[in-house]
C-alpha cells in the first residue's frame, strides 16, 4: 500500500479518486445486538482491509466486548476511563489512574497517560454542548476541502413507489418486488427457481401489500393463457385485486377455500409427469400445456386452523412445483411462528428449500426462516433469503389497494 499510495500522490494513478478508507464503528455491542449479521463482515474487512488501504476503528464500552479474534487485529488501542479497570486489555493499574469526571483522560499501549483532544474549532474547552462543536468542525472541514468528495452513502428510501421497478420478463418466472440495499439493484423472486415462497411479518409490516404487489406483477407480465391466479384471503383485504380474466377464484373462509384447493389439486394432478415422460421433456416441461398456477394466501395463520387445513389437497405436488407450474406464496404474522413452523403445509414448503422474506417482527420469536431472526424494521423492508445465498436487505415497492 505505501508504494500504492505513492504512485497515487505522483499522479500515477487516478481512477482512485478516494485513496484510503476509514470504517467507523461507534458503539459496537450495539451493532452485536442489532444487526448480528454485520459482524463477520467487519471482522472481514479488518482481517484483509489494510492491504487495500481500508482502516477500522472500533469504539466499545469494554475491550471484552469484541471477540478475541477481532481484538487481536487491531494494532493500535485506546482506553478511556472504564467502568471497572479490571477490564483494561492494556495495564489495571494505569487504568486505575485514569481520573473520573475527566472527559478525554485515558491510557495508550505504553501505559502513559493521554488526554484526547475536543473535536471543536469554536475555541469552548467544554464537552458539555460537544455535538454542536462536532457539527461546526465538519461544516468548517467540507467548507474547506477543494479536493474530490467521498460519495454520499446511498440508503434505501422509506417509500418505493410501485411505477419505480422495471418491467418483468414474459418468457421467465422472475419478479421484480422492490430494491436491495447492497447497490439499490432491483429485488427480485425467482418462482422458476424455487417456485414457492413463505413470508413472515407483524401487521402493518408489508405482508398484505406484497402479495398485492405479486399479484399486480403476475397481471402485469402475463396474460390469462399463461398465469391464473387463487386468492386465499380471509380477511378479504385483496378483494379487486386480481382482474377476473386472471383469476380462478377467491377463498374468503375456510369451506370455499377448501372447494378450491380441490379443484386446483385435481387440475394440477393431470401435470404430474407419468413414466413416459423423457429427460427432455421434464427439463422443457413439454408434457403438459397451460397457465402456471399462482396460490396467494395471507394471514396464513387464519387459513390453517387446528380443525384442519384447506391447503392439505396440494401438499403432495408441493415438492414438483417448478415441474408442474404450481406457485405456493404464504404470508403469515410472526406472532407464535415458532410453533407454526411444525404445522404440516408450512414445515413442506421450508423442508423443500423455499425462499423466504423476513418482515418486521419481534426477535423474541427466535430463529425463523433460514436461521434469520425477525427485527423491527420500516414497512415493506425485510430481509430476502434463498437457499444458498445470504440474506440481502430489501425494500419493497408500494402499490395502493384496489379502488
Amino acid at each position: 500500500m505505501a508504494a500504492y499510495r505513492a504512485l497515487r500522490a505522483s499522479g500515477a494513478v487516478t481512477d482512485d479518486p478516494h485513496g484510503d478508507v476509514v470504517l467507523v464503528v461507534d458503539g459496537w455491542l450495539t451493532l452485536r445486538k442489532e444487526f448480528d449479521d454485520l459482524e463477520e463482515a467487519v471482522t472481514g474487512v479488518a482481517t484483509r482491509g489494510l492491504a487495500y488501504g481500508v482502516h477500522v476503528v472500533v469504539g466499545c464500552s469494554r475491550p471484552i466486548d469484541l471477540r478475541a479474534n477481532l481484538r487481536d487485529l487491531f494494532g493500535s488501542n485506546v482506553e478511556l476511563r472504564l467502568g471497572d479497570p479490571i477490564d483494561s486489555m492494556v495495564d489495571r493499574a494505569s487504568a486505575l489512574r485514569v481520573p473520573e469526571n475527566a472527559p478525554g483522560r485515558g491510557v495508550c499501549a505504553s501505559r502513559h497517560q493521554i488526554l484526547m483532544a475536543l473535536p471543536r474549532l469554536d475555541s469552548v474547552q467544554a464537552a458539555d454542548d460537544l455535538a454542536g462543536g462536532l457539527a461546526g468542525l465538519v461544516d468548517a472541514v467540507a467548507a474547506a476541502w477543494t479536493g474530490d468528495r467521498a460519495p454520499a452513502v446511498r440508503m434505501l428510501p422509506t417509500k418505493l413507489p410501485y411505477g419505480a421497478l422495471p418491467a418483468d420478463d414474459p418468457d421467465g418466472l422472475r419478479l421484480t418486488v422492490g430494491i436491495v440495499e447492497q447497490d439499490l439493484g432491483p429485488a427480485h423472486v425467482d418462482l422458476g427457481a424455487d417456485p414457492h415462497l413463505l413470508v413472515l411479518g407483524d401487521t402493518q409490516s408489508g405482508k398484505t401489500s406484497l402479495l398485492r404487489l405479486l399479484a399486480r406483477r403476475i397481471v402485469d407480465t402475463y396474460g390469462p393463457d399463461r398465469a391464473r391466479v387463487i386468492v386465499v384471503d380471509h380477511r378479504r383485504g385483496l378483494l379487486g385485486e386480481v382482474p377476473p380474466g386472471h383469476l380462478l377464484g377467491f377463498g374468503v373462509d375456510q369451506e370455499s377455500t377448501a372447494g378450491l384447493m380441490a379443484e386446483a389439486a385435481r387440475g394440477i394432478a393431470d401435470r404430474l409427469p407419468g413414466p413416459d415422460v423423457t429427460p427432455a421433456q421434464l427439463r422443457t416441461r413439454s408434457w403438459w400445456q397451460g397457465p402456471e398456477l399462482f396460490v396467494l394466501v395471507d394471514d396464513y395463520d387464519l387459513v390453517a386452523s387446528p380443525t384442519g387445513n384447506p391447503l392439505m389437497p396440494l401438499m403432495p405436488m408441493l415438492a414438483q412445483g417448478r415441474d408442474i407450474g404450481l406457485h405456493v406464496v404464504l404470508t403469515r404474522r410472526t406472532g407464535g411462528a415458532g410453533r407454526a413452523m411444525f404445522e404440516q403445509v408450512f414445515a413442506r414448503l421450508r423442508d423443500i428449500g423455499s425462499p423466504g422474506l423476513m418482515l418486521s417482527g419481534d426477535r423474541a420469536e427466535g430463529p425463523l426462516l433460514g436461521g434469520l431472526r425477525a427485527e423491527p424494521l420500516p414497512p415493506g423492508r425485510g430481509r430476502l433469503t434463498s437457499r444458498g445465498q445470504p440474506s440481502v436487505l430489501v425494500q419493497l415497492a408500494w402499490l395502493p389497494p384496489a379502488e
